[in-house]
């Protein structure tokens, strides 16, 4: 058998013009019509005149596009991308930005990644792809670039911040950081030894870094300390990162609880553009739907009369039916399936028990609960319960007591039953009816085919498992750059 005979050490000849090494269908060609056609004059207009020159904006957005098809988000592989691979010299135009000019046009440009996506979902609107008769929106968390063991409590940051200040003013910065520099810091006695370990280490960290000569670096480590103070009057949980103070800790899809931000998408069913994207801290859909319509509006018009809306359960919400109704719209929303049993097994979750609460009867005049002994259940009060993103009334029974039956009626401790009634209008319960349909069955069974590979896509194809910048806005501007690679590959693919 013979071997194909090489040219190790001949002299190459490259051929005159690059595009001769990339196949003629490569997805790069799309890419670098598609910037040719942005609007860069307000950055041209921006850098007239006298000054060093710089790298247009078009290169930077073509080469952080193709790099977001291809996977790639770190800017120093970008850049080694741009000195290597002859499609990414291709479309930078010779050029080799390093990869702090990289990452920091995509940082400080999040205005222009905007428009970016705004034109992929124009573009596709142009060649047809875009059908605005029905569309599905979903959630998914993204971890975000900190570590959970990066977190210190409401109390721990009192005590770092009066620390720190106290640190500036009085230029206290020790090689060893004892109890007595802490003692005077409000709160720092009520803490506990585990909650002093992490003050010391953090301010031990925060000390080391202010001895750091640069400026930059030190006013972003204080302001990480003030932005988490403030994220945690806004939030109610326990523990605050350092690393990114505005994540929050959201329980992803395997159950585990971890620093992220919850991001959301809008896919019209066409053929799977993604027309409406957006991150926000909140853990869980309920208050998105609204927002996420909102920007559908905004980039592509009015939504027309009766388009169909499909969400799941999470998105169950009063506000969201009566929005939809105002809008004219036509929702697909199933019901939150109740799985609180699973966890904490009672008799009366049971649907065939004789006391299940459908036996109850509700007297809508006199505003109470008739349990099937005849007993009266009162209203009691109003709560939320657990996640869950609306009150639930709750109703309290007022002849348990004397009831013979108590303990099979509920397993509380003092015999009193409880109803845990969420409201429920006639605009929900006609879609409650209207799920039931095999009709609307097979509209939201069609979501399957759409948003959620569409997650998928930018999870598992383009590897975005994980936040790489920090901070809302700049999450916000890296998933913009995300979906807007997700739609021209969809262009892409859907053109061939």
């Amino acid at each position: 058998m013979a071997f194909i005979q090489s040219s190790k050490d001949q002299t190459w000849l490259l051929p005159p013009d690059i595009r001769d090494m990339i196949s003629s269908d490569h997805i790069c060609y799309l890419v670098d019509s598609f910037v040719e056609e942005l609007d860069f004059s307000e950055f041209e207009d921006r850098y007239a005149g006298a000054g060093h020159p710089a790298y247009h904006p078009r290169i930077l957005c073509k080469v952080l596009i193709q790099a977001m098809i291809d996977g790639i988000r770190s800017s120093r592989t970008i850049a080694r991308c741009v000195r290597e691979n002859v499609v990414y010299m291709y479309l930078a135009e010779k050029l080799t930005p390093d990869f702090r000019t990289i990452s920091d046009f995509r940082k400080d440009n999040g205005d222009l990644i905007r428009e970016i996506f705004k034109n992929t979902v124009n573009a596709a609107r142009e060649v047809g792809s875009v059908g605005m008769e029905q569309m599905s929106i979903d959630g998914s968390v993204v971890k975000a670039s900190a570590s959970n063991n990066s977190t210190v409590t409401r109390n721990e940051l009192d005590v770092i911040e009066d620390y720190i200040d106290k640190m500036l003013k009085e230029s206290i910065v020790t090689d060893e950081l004892e109890d007595e520099q802490l003692q005077d810091c409000r709160g720092y006695d009520q803490l506990d030894e585990n909650g002093k370990n992490r003050v010391k280490s953090v301010c031990k960290k925060y000390a080391d870094k202010l001895n750091n000569t640069n400026q930059d670096k030190n006013s972003r480590y204080l302001n990480n300390v003030k932005v988490a103070k403030q994220e945690s009057d806004k939030d109610t949980t326990k523990g605050f990162s350092l690393t990114d103070p505005e994540s929050r800790f959201i329980k992803n899809k395997k159950g585990r609880i971890e620093l992220g931000y919850n991001t959301q998408i809008t896919v019209d069913h066409k053929e799977g553009i993604i027309i409406a994207n957006d991150v926000c801290q909140d853990r869980n859909d309920a208050h998105q739907l609204k927002p996420q319509l909102e920007l559908v509006e905004k980039y592509c018009g009015r939504l027309g009369k009766n388009t169909k809306i499909c969400a799941d359960s999470g998105y169950i919400h009063e506000k969201n039916i009566q929005f939809l109704k105002q809008k004219e719209l036509d929702p697909y929303i199933p019901e939150q399936i109740d799985n609180s049993y699973k966890k904490n097994p009672k008799p009366e979750n049971n649907a065939e028990h004789p006391y299940h609460v459908s036996r109850f009867i509700y007297d809508e005049q006199r505003d109470v609960y008739i349990c099937p002994e005849n007993g009266i259940l009162t209203f009691s009060y109003e709560s939320y319960d657990g996640d869950r993103p609306e009150k639930r009334r709750v109703y309290r029974g007022i002849h348990c007591r004397d009831c013979k039956s108590k303990y099979q009626c509920t397993n509380r401790k003092d015999g009193i039953r409880q109803l845990k009634i969420t409201y429920v209008s006639e605009d929900r319960k006609h879609l409650r009816d209207k799920m039931k349909t095999e009709q609307a069955k097979r509209i939201f069974e069609q979501r399957k085919h759409t948003v959620e590979p569409a997650i998928g896509n930018y999870k598992q194809n383009l590897r975005f498992t994980e936040f790489i910048t920090r901070g809302l806005n700049s999450v916000k501007t890296e998933f913009n750059l995300v979906c807007a690679a997700v739609n021209l590959k969809k262009i892409w693919m859907n053109s061939g």
